[in-house]
């Protein structure tokens, strides 16, 4: 004769929601001795997230909770579906019984807890059992709170708008540091680079051809710093909306290519060549200056990320009243994840194994802001949608932007 084996009840699973450690720990000695499984949250987000991934048979919350209080708590509970047979209790110290009943909670239990009592109050609650208001006091209760909550929530707007205005005057003193820390710089970088002319023209004595190199050198190394002082006047000053477009008409080809010129010592170092390709006349209107320097920026950028021996190609054209500027670079291309966040000041993306030590973060973001107070559009590829009508392959990047052109 065979004997049944008895099949184990599950524990009744209680979930305590409370940010004190010593209380936590008396509840979970006291339910597990009598059978229960107890699992725990030291704050109310932390017990919404448990609860919906752990859905246990009763939720205990405190009220004093830190971030959402235990009234947010439970009425975010109640708003879950999968806990909507679930009882709520409260235990707490410091909390309104009525109130906790009128947002949604089963029971309300006061603490210090009765430890011979304590199980078994759950075990009715586990059973059905239900605390319940009037139906007058509850609509008072929760008129009540309505108040508590939109009072609230004027205090949080109020404090949300401190703070705004705290950052904004804080961008306000970091565009103004920029603006005097670019002037700094200037300022002595102003004679250095017209010492350098009047040595390399040979007026103060012939000059070898040793000395020609190191002059070259320091003549780049000039050039890269006005254009990175450029840029962080130009942000400082673009931030602060005080740039003004004076538009002129000018050829954007014969621009492209006083770009080209000066970036070729930087590109025969890297060993990179640079072109240009044109499509019959570019004549547009803008701020020649600006826009060759937000050209520039883009160019750089495509050298210092192409491989050595590599090609950069700069594409310029009308297309009816638009002008576009195209950048082609042969380099390693930008990740997916980080091409929305290109043009964001000081953000510098991961190139790869060819990547160089970064710049100040702000070549991009300058030209993008040069390119918009025009009324136009900046924009990457990477890899390029389409290729120039080239005997070369650019796998790397497309950088490109397109502004109005103006009468043609």
């Amino acid at each position: 004769m065979s004997t049944a084996i008895p099949i184990a009840k599950p524990r009744p699973r209680i979930l305590h929601i409370e940010d004190s450690g010593e209380n936590r720990d008396l509840v979970r000695e006291v339910l597990e001795s009598k059978g229960f499984e107890v699992l725990e949250a030291s704050d109310g987000q932390t017990g919404v997230t448990l609860a919906l991934r752990a859905l246990p048979d009763l939720i205990l919350c405190d009220i004093q909770l830190p971030g959402l209080d235990g009234y947010e708590t439970a009425t975010k509970l109640r708003t879950h579906k999968e806990l909507d047979h679930t009882p709520v209790v409260v235990l707490t110290a410091h909390g309104d019984r009525g109130l906790s009943l009128s947002i949604g909670c089963d029971g309300y239990i006061e603490k210090p807890i009765d430890v011979d009592r304590f199980p078994e109050q759950l075990r009715e609650f586990l059973s059905g059992k239900r605390d319940r208001l009037r139906a007058s006091e509850e609509r008072k209760r929760l008129r009540e709170y309505s108040q508590v909550l939109v009072e609230r929530l004027e205090a949080s707007v109020k404090d949300l708008s401190q703070a705004n205005e705290r950052l904004r005057a804080l961008d306000r003193s970091k565009t103004e540091f920029m603006q005097n820390v670019s002037h700094e710089l200037a300022t002595p970088l102003t004679p250095i680079t017209g010492y350098l002319k009047i040595l390399r023209s040979g007026k103060l004595g012939p000059v070898t051809e040793q000395q020609e190199k190191v002059l070259e050198a320091m003549g780049q190394s000039a050039e890269r710093l006005s254009r990175t002082i450029d840029n962080l006047v130009d942000f400082a000053t673009l931030e602060l909306g005080d740039y003004r477009v004076h538009k002129v008409p000018f050829d954007a080809a014969q621009m492209v290519r006083a770009v080209l010129d000066m970036l070729r010592p930087k590109a025969r170092q890297k060993r990179v060549t640079l072109s240009i390709a044109e499509r019959g006349p570019a004549r547009c209107e803008g701020d020649q200056r600006k826009l060759g320097q937000a050209m520039a920026n883009l160019v750089d950028n495509a050298l210092k990320f192409s491989p050595h021996g590599g090609e950069v190609l700069v594409q310029v054209e009308r297309r009816g009243r638009e002008l576009f500027v195209g950048i082609y670079d042969q380099g390693n291309g930008i990740p997916e994840s980080d091409q929305p966040q290109v043009f964001e000041p000081f953000f510098h993306a991961d190139r790869g194994e060819e990547e160089r030590a970064p710049g100040a973060g702000l070549g991009l973001p300058v030209a993008r802001q040069i390119v918009e107070a025009h009324g136009g559009h900046v924009w990457i590829e990477s890899p390029p949608k389409t290729q120039p009508e080239q005997r070369l392959k650019f796998g790397g990047t497309l950088a490109a932007f397109t502004i109005p052109a103006g009468e043609a």
